[in-house]
């Protein structure tokens, strides 16, 4: 399938800039980029206080500034990873120091009044403490305007390479602030990001927030993602700016 991209990188200011919109192939990734970018995939590990509990969920380590080379990380999750029923959790990236991977800040989509985990505003910009090893990759993110069809890749590991299919939303399920999918998922795998390959290059376009939802009469089942949408990559832009990211 063929659509119009929008392809984003921030700037200084509050806004992000967009280049001249170009018809670009919607295609999941090859072998050789889904095994390179996989590692841009970290697992958060949260730990609530009051009841002592741990929570894991994933996160993808983003290129959000390209050519800027910060002290610290931003990262890409889930808002109800860091904040339960219970209130906000502790969080760091799993397998480093914590005087590395511990989050010291997050921006969050906002709360829905009656509804924690609400899909279309379940996303969260992450701050490490300091800048994760350089070996890990770090992906750039794309703004699509809204699809119903083509092919995405979930960065899941252990290795996954199949592609699975973007499908449209049912009736009952139709914010295009989500996008709707075929990949397998599981429970844990919240904050795994749906990638596409563009003139050889990965580029996440939306985060994993939910598994199997039922839908009509058949219950089939599908994946919830939220999209990178403009507005998100507006909110990303102004994240970047007061985090002093030129």
């Amino acid at each position: 399938m063929l659509l119009i991209a929008l392809l984003v990188s921030t700037m200084p200011g509050l806004h992000p800039r967009a280049g001249a919109s170009d018809i670009v192939a919607f295609d999941a990734l090859d072998a050789q980029t889904y095994d390179i970018s996989r590692d841009s995939v970290v697992q958060l590990l949260c730990h609530e206080e009051q009841t002592g509990r741990y929570f894991l969920s994933r996160a993808v380590v983003l290129d959000a500034q390209p050519g800027s080379r910060p002290g610290f990380d931003i990262l890409l999750g889930t808002r109800h990873a860091l904040r339960g029923n219970n209130g906000p959790r502790t969080c760091q990236v799993r397998g480093v120091p914590e005087s590395v991977g511990e989050i010291v800040d997050a921006r969050t989509g906002p709360p829905h009044p009656e509804h924690l985990t609400e899909f279309s505003s379940d996303w969260a910009i992450l701050r490490t403490r300091r800048r994760l090893p350089d070996e890990t990759p770090r992906l750039r993110v794309l703004a699509a305007g809204p699809i119903d069809q083509g092919d995405v890749s979930l960065l899941v590991r252990p290795v996954d390479r199949a592609p699975c299919d973007v499908r449209q939303s049912p009736p009952a399920f139709s914010d295009p602030g989500l996008l709707i999918h075929g990949c397998r998922s599981r429970q844990g795998l919240s904050g795994t990001p749906l990638v596409v390959q563009i003139d050889g290059e990965p580029f996440v376009v939306a985060v994993h927030v939910g598994h199997t939802i039922p839908f009509g009469e058949t219950q089939d089942s599908y994946g919830i993602a939220r999209r990178l949408n403009g507005e998100f990559l507006t909110t990303l832009a102004e994240y970047l700016h007061e985090a002093g990211i030129p």
